[in-house]
């Protein structure tokens, strides 16, 4: 978990764009993980892959506007990442966290990279 989320501030620290390979293969790195481990994810490696996860999305939503052949893939990979961060922001909320608490801890991380 810790090497994905570092891996994403160093692509969001970069001056130039990842290439759809390499986006493709964190994508798969990262729903990989999730199908294994989303259930065992503590408070804060939670939080963290939200991170990851709405990064990816907006990310993706972006790249799948321009007239490239791998456009389709981004938007899939979009709607697929919402999936997860969806289930992981009801797993949050079964755990008695608020919308403003998520809210406050994402924007607290997001601060720090």
């Amino acid at each position: 978990m810790q090497d994905l989320f570092e891996k994403m501030k160093e692509y969001l620290n970069m001056d130039t764009e990842i290439s759809f390979d390499e986006f493709d293969g964190y994508y798969k790195k990262v729903t990989a993980f999730l199908n294994d481990s989303w259930e065992t994810l503590n408070e804060e490696d939670t939080m963290h892959m939200l991170f990851i996860l709405d990064n990816l999305k907006s990310n993706g939503e972006d790249r799948s506007k321009r007239k490239t052949k791998e456009a389709k893939k981004y938007a899939k990979m979009a709607q697929r990442t919402e999936i997860w961060a969806n289930a992981l922001i009801g797993r949050l909320r079964e755990a008695g966290f608020t919308d403003e608490e998520i809210g406050k801890r994402y924007e607290a991380i997001y601060e720090a990279v």
